[in-house]
């Protein structure tokens, strides 16, 4: 047999194996699940967290705790869907009250060549848009297709029918914030809207949407955004040729690099780490993290506060809005710039043995091609992460992290008046250097109380963990990371010394209530 035609018919092989497997997945998922397999998982469920997830008990009780897995025991008395037994099962791990922590349902699965169409299609109906869920109502904050552009403020009222009100109320018992606060809540909505909606009608290439502006109602289509590939004309021989656009590679690469060093955000397209002075004032300079997960910080922080030293910046502003954090070693290595002694802001993390992250520290989320490097040296990290976990005289069992050890602040400390920008979307790490300035004087919080707890958070590593029958997905974390600085409003976030919550309307016009009241107290104390 001709080698081409081999290689074609392996081809055709595989490409109908992948269709064979993802329709059989698909038609398995819409099967009933006998109600023991369902008792299995739930079983083993309640077993992973008693046995992994430290402070399981620090926002429910654990006689409250065991009476709801007992509840649903109960409720799981017949044959159900993986779907339907997310619904029940989630709103137990979201009892927990912590953020983190996190179930996902099951989604249908699209073959390769379905993959590789809806990339190629663009973005899906869904993803053009930005939203914003704010007094019981879903709006459109920003449209990121000129196809289908729709004006910032216009209220959803429908996507097929489906309101977002009504899936509000479905998911709303499926997800938590971080104890008892609930600006988290809104802000999270917000963002998982697309989420849930996908998991409601699935993939699709157009949805039609009602829409609201002024009072007046509209129907639009919205079909999906297929990017535009920039093209050049060529004259040669008196005959055009259309080619591409040729590549600047110098320009690319410093681009590439840039991206590297300073994070970038591809939705809003900008770097995840910047700093600007204000144009009206030149002695007040602006710090906006988006997030700590990306960027080299050890190089970016250096950087920019030389350059606040050198601009002689008197007031610094801290922008942690919507920041859902990041690595705690990022949040840290910030600290060394706001203070001017040495520092320890984290107690050592809880865990619940000297083992417990051995089976899951070497080989999350990475790809399967590195797993023999991996495995190479996941015996240095057992005796790593062994040596480093310490039982205490209580009894409980806790690991030494980079922000519980004590750290040097940085020669390049900021000795100024300092603003820290706060929501209900700042989370995690940004909460850990937020709860940490609180315990400055000359630090003012503006904005609103943030969406993780002041007092700490359960995170650190964060494993996946599927469920044997029903194979839904439940997250968790495996270090109860507490700051040094405590309140007694305990399972509440870190309040601003001034609440300002922008409207939508601040928001349509790209108005910043909160930057505008700091800049007008500096001018006052100054005057």
């Amino acid at each position: 047999m001709h080698k081409s035609t081999l290689g074609f018919l392996v081809l055709i092989s595989i490409v109908l194996t992948n269709c064979t497997s993802v329709n059989q997945f698909n038609k398995k998922l819409e099967q009933p699940i006998p109600a023991e397999q369902l008792q299995k998982d739930i079983d083993f469920t309640q077993r992973k967290l008693e046995r992994y997830y430290p402070n399981l008990y620090g926002y429910i009780s654990k006689e409250q705790l065991n009476y709801k897995f007992d509840s649903i025991r109960n409720v799981v008395s017949k044959p159900m869907t993986s779907k339907e037994f997310y619904f029940v099962i989630s709103p137990v791990i979201a009892s927990v009250r912590q953020g983190h922590m996190s179930m996902t349902p099951v989604s249908k699965r699209v073959s390769k060549k379905e993959a590789k169409r809806l990339k190629k299609s663009g973005d899906g109906p869904l993803s053009q848009f930005v939203f914003e869920w704010k007094a019981e109502k879903l709006y459109v904050v920003k449209s990121k297709s000129k196809k289908n552009k729709i004006e910032e403020g216009t209220e959803v009222v429908s996507v097929n029918e489906t309101t977002p009100q009504l899936l509000f109320s479905k998911y709303r018992k499926s997800f938590t914030s971080d104890g008892f606060n609930s600006t988290f809540i809104r802000k999270s909505f917000g963002k998982r809207f697309s989420l849930f909606m996908t998991n409601e009608i699935g993939i699709n290439d157009s949805l039609t949407y009602v829409f609201k502006k002024k009072d007046s109602l509209f129907t639009k289509v919205v079909s999906r955004n297929k990017p535009v590939v920039k093209a050049t004309t060529v004259v040669k021989d008196s005959a055009k040729i259309v080619s591409k656009t040729p590549v600047d590679k110098a320009k690319l690469k410093k681009e590439k690099k840039l991206k590297r060093i300073y994070g970038f955000d591809a939705t809003s397209k900008e770097y995840v780490k910047s700093l600007k002075v204000v144009p009206t004032d030149s002695s007040v300079a602006i710090l906006k993290i988006k997030n700590f997960s990306q960027g080299r910080y050890y190089r970016v922080y250096d950087e920019f506060f030389d350059s606040i030293k050198k601009m002689n910046i008197r007031t610094l502003v801290i922008d942690l809005r919507d920041n859902p954090g990041g690595r705690v070693s990022d949040a840290v290595d910030l600290y060394s710039y706001l203070t001017d002694k040495e520092y320890t802001i984290l107690q050592p993390a809880e865990v619940t043995s000297k083992t417990s992250m051995w089976k899951w520290g070497a080989f999350r989320s990475a790809p399967k091609l590195s797993y023999p490097f991996l495995a190479a040296a996941y015996p240095f990290y057992m005796g790593f992460s062994y040596f480093r976990t310490t039982k205490n005289d209580d009894g409980k069992y806790y690991y030494k992290l980079v922000g519980s050890r004590p750290q040097k602040n940085s020669p390049n400390y900021f000795s100024g008046k300092v603003y820290v920008l706060i929501n209900g979307g700042s989370f995690s790490a940004a909460c850990i250097v937020a709860s940490s300035l609180k315990s400055n004087p000359n630090i003012t919080f503006v904005g609103e109380e943030t969406g993780g707890a002041f007092n700490g958070t359960v995170a650190g590593i964060m494993p996946v963990v599927q469920l044997p029958n029903s194979k839904i997905a439940l997250r968790l974390g495996l270090m109860n990371i507490k700051t040094i600085n405590q309140t007694d409003v305990d399972g509440r976030g870190i309040f601003p010394d001034k609440e300002i919550i922008p409207t939508l309307e601040d928001k349509i016009s790209n108005k910043d209530p909160e930057l505008e009241w700091i800049l007008e107290d500096v001018k006052s104390k100054r005057q």
